[in-house]
């Protein structure tokens, strides 16, 4: 099956070859902007690095209105996000690949990084993207040159500079849902030498999209705020220093989860019947209402520095970038879901009270990269570097009144690596890649029960040496073709949860190791009007980390366990055209079969029988199936892209006009691991349309009106068993995020 997809797809690339050569006869002076990425640690057009990658620039950024982390899945295809009901229970795929588990010792697979720092954690990224220069989607194992946590791929976020010329800009907007936002940017020349820009911003949604019937309030919302600066200094004529600071802040009422679908004959602890617990909810797919006695609510602060230094050395560049950086996360959840007295049943009425868990996380991190550039070089050029990160991450959890659990814990990672990346000319046209990275981390731990006094600490180390090879051919000036094979990797850690012990101290989780060969192609045809990179990747994931499910003296709790093996195949095409001079089409498609190879003794489902593939330990009692051949979770097959961006000139008016329209579709997708039937959200295309006016004069002004999901489209964001809570019936909750709902809005904007 495999072998007749790649043919199809070679006949594809066939095909648009001869195409080419058609359209190149058309005289047009008509190009795409070229999109200069730093994909391979090196300044490169998008259209010469050998690297499956998705990058906008600002312009891009802008019609398509992406103002946060999340709604980068609007521009790559192959990024899917799993979202939990804490940021920290969140985080990206690609290709099928992400980690989304609990433990603060586990990092993710898909690395963040912005202005060539590294967030720890994805939960740090879910925040407001303002004033942003280019973003790029690296898909596939990039630990050789991004580290560790880089073995599903990268998002490599570059901010705007202070610019040539004193500039300014203001953004005010609205949404008929109540959401007002604000964002101010000014930015130049002090002197010749020094030069700057400022960035604020904050946003006001409190009253959010799910009604809690309990209390009357509605939930789900947040208000957040923010403000960035940099500070550019040539020193001297071959020294230049930038100093970036940023604090950020976000209070929510989230993530309130809906009930989406009941058992018949579900009840509540297994005693009470669901009629009598949630009152008057529609239980379906499109209830966006709860019944909870307490609020669900979290609260961030970040705070980071960095300091790049550029030196130039001959004609090598010498590139230092020192990093500090600190995250606080404080959150409060109701963990039964709904406003009965639980406590009032098990005490006969002398206490009143449901089951409510939270506590705080605390993460401060420290970085420190050295990269040598040579000069370009069409017969030899490379990069050499070191990282060194450290890295120490605390937290607090308390459950209570009933299933109580209350522990504090600290870990830590010390991260050492050298690598490098060469580029050897073996022919004017023809290119080798060879790149390497020796890694050695420590990883640490203090664990203290406060319940049952018991106390745990200690330490491991290993390294580890990823790395990749490829080769890449130019056919022509236009064409250029790639093969690699990448080495992916990500680090071991603890399980840290309420179910630490002897045994998850002794036994980190696995390190996750990766395999990947990728074969593409980046093109541009029709005189420069039309760019189009296929890929085809294949990839496997030995112990991959992945978090399940268990019951422990009658309580749900959740572990982390190594995966077998992991095997992802696809194709991803990438394309941008201009159909005219003002009429552009970007877009993406990709197809990815993600399936688990090898998983056996895997978490049943809660519900699942023997008939259904659940068999039972009569020693241990537990269930256990074989998830081998299954689907990987959070992994559509089909994923599409598809922007289509007009301006209208109007000579005869002090304004232009504009218009925008994305469409994002999505394969059906089981969001459980375990692949529980009923965690299944069916496809859904998503449509976006905005249109405005914006000043033509030097002062130039801007309106836009949108709508968003204009077509109303309901979908879940997630979907999640809680039947250990109702008798180990079937019972399934939803995140039904704000943008299954259609929402319009306005933006004003002022630059001079």
């Amino acid at each position: 099956m495999f072998g007749k997809r790649l043919l199809s797809v070679a006949l594809v690339l066939q095909f648009t070859a001869l195409v080419s050569g058609t359209a190149g006869a058309q005289e047009n002076v008509l190009v795409i902007d070229e999109i200069v990425v730093t994909a391979t640690k090196r300044a490169q057009s998008v259209q010469d690095v050998p690297v499956a990658v998705n990058a906008v620039d600002a312009d891009t950024i802008e019609a398509m209105q992406i103002d946060e982390f999340t709604d980068l899945t609007r521009i790559s295809p192959s990024l899917t996000v799993s979202q939990g009901d804490w940021d920290t229970n969140s985080g990206f795929n690609l290709r099928g690949i992400g980690t989304n588990v609990f433990s603060i010792n586990i990092e993710p697979s898909v690395s963040i990084i912005i202005d060539d720092v590294p967030l720890v954690r994805s939960a740090q990224a879910f925040t407001d993207l303002l004033d942003i220069e280019r973003i790029e989607v690296l898909r596939g194992p990039q630990s050789g040159l991004f580290g560790k946590a880089a073995s599903a791929g990268v998002i490599n976020v570059t901010t705007q500079g202070p610019g040539e010329e004193f500039s300014g800009r203001v953004r005010i907007g609205a949404t008929d849902d109540d959401e007002t936002s604000y964002a101010a940017t000014f930015g130049g020349p002090l002197s010749d030498v020094l030069g700057f820009r400022l960035t604020g911003f904050a946003k006001d949604r409190e009253d959010g999209h799910i009604k809690n019937l309990f209390s009357g309030d509605d939930v789900n919302g947040s208000e957040s705020s923010g403000a960035r600066g940099k500070l550019v200094w040539d020193l001297t004529d071959t020294v230049s220093a930038t100093l970036s600071g940023e604090f950020a802040n976000s209070e929510t009422t989230c993530c309130n989860q809906s009930f989406r679908e009941l058992t018949p004959g579900a009840a509540f602890l297994g005693l009470i019947p669901a009629a009598a617990v949630l009152g008057g909810l529609e239980v379906d797919e499109e209830n966006d209402e709860v019944l909870r006695d307490d609020q669900t609510s979290t609260e961030a602060d970040s705070w980071a520095s960095s300091l790049r230094l550029n030196i130039d050395i001959g004609e090598h560049e010498l590139l230092s970038v020192t990093s500090l950086a600190e995250w606080e996360y404080d959150v409060f959840t109701d963990v039964d879901g709904t406003a009965f007295d639980i406590l009032g049943l098990f005490t006969g009425g002398a206490a009143s009270g449901g089951i409510n868990q939270g506590g705080s996380f605390d993460l401060e991190s420290f970085a420190q990269e050295f990269r040598l550039l040579s000069p370009p070089s069409e017969s030899f050029e490379y990069v050499i570097g070191l990282f060194y990160g450290d890295v120490d991450y605390g937290r607090d959890f308390n459950r209570g009144p009933l299933f109580a659990a209350n522990w504090v814990a600290d870990t830590g990672t010390e991260t050492m690596a050298l690598f490098g990346q060469a580029t050897i000319g073996l022919s004017e046209d023809t290119d080798l890649i060879l790149g390497l990275r020796l890694n050695r981390e420590e990883v640490t731990h203090k664990f203290n029960n406060l319940i049952s006094g018991l106390s745990f600490s200690g330490s491991d180390t290993e390294t580890a040496v990823p790395g990749k090879i490829g080769i890449q051919h130019y056919v022509n000036d236009d064409v250029m073709l790639f093969a690699t094979y990448s080495v992916g990797y990500k680090g071991q850690g603890y399980d840290i949860s309420s179910s630490f012990n002897l045994n998850t101290q002794e036994n980190p989780v696995g390190s996750e190791d990766s395999d990947s060969i990728e074969l593409g192609m980046k093109a541009t045809f029709w005189d420069g009007r039309l760019q189009f990179n296929p890929t085809i990747f294949y990839a496997t994931y030995d112990d991959f980390q992945a978090q399940q499910a268990r019951i422990v003296g009658g309580v749900v709790e959740l572990g982390i366990a190594n995966v077998g093996e992991l095997e992802t195949y696809g194709i991803e095409i990438d394309f941008q055209a201009l159909l005219t001079e003002n009429l552009r089409l970007v877009g993406g498609i990709a197809y990815t079969n993600a399936e688990i190879e090898e998983f056996s003794g895997a978490d049943c489902w809660t519900g699942q029988t023997a008939s259904m593939g659940c068999i039972v330990n009569p020693v241990t009692m537990r269930g256990a199936q074989d998830l081998g051949g299954e689907d990987l979770n959070n992994s559509p097959d089909w994923k599409l892209t598809l922007s289509a961006e007009y301006f209208l000139p109007m000579p005869d008016m002090p304004f232009d006009a504009f218009f925008n329209a994305s469409f994002q579709y999505q394969d059906d997708v089981n969001f459980s691991l375990l692949a529980d039937p009923g965690a299944v959200q069916e496809s859904y295309g998503i449509v976006n349309l905005s249109v405005g006016l914006v000043g033509n004069g030097d002062n130039r002004f801007s309106v836009t009106a949108f709508v968003n999901n204009a077509f109303d489209e309901e979908y879940a964001a997630g979907i999640g068993n809680t039947g250990a809570l109702w008798g180990n019936a079937p019972v399934y909750i939803q995140n039904y995020p704000r943008e299954a709902n259609r929402y319009a809005g306005i933006r004003v904007g002022f630059e001079f």
